[in-house]
């Protein structure tokens, strides 16, 4: 039976790639609530200017939406 060397795997180079991906989540987690907002503030600019019945309804998904987002960011620090 053969004794297969294991690859030694450089820490310092671990953890470069492990703070790049956490980085790199929360950017992408910012960069979400940032879209969330933009889409909030369109929603209402549009439930303003075209009077509906579900305009209501339409506002408080727009805004769980945002609040999910926020809670993805708030996930990701957590979990890095």
């Amino acid at each position: 039976m053969e004794v297969v060397p294991q690859a030694s795997a450089n820490p310092i180079f671990l953890n470069l790639i492990s703070g790049v991906f956490e980085i790199g989540f929360l950017i992408f987690g910012i960069l979400y609530f940032i879209f969330t907002w933009i889409v909030l503030r369109q929603v209402n600019l549009m439930t303003s200017t075209v009077r509906t019945e579900g305009g209501g309804l339409l506002k408080a998904i727009a805004i769980f939406y945002a609040g999910l987002a926020l809670g993805v960011i708030v996930l990701f620090i957590g979990l890095f």
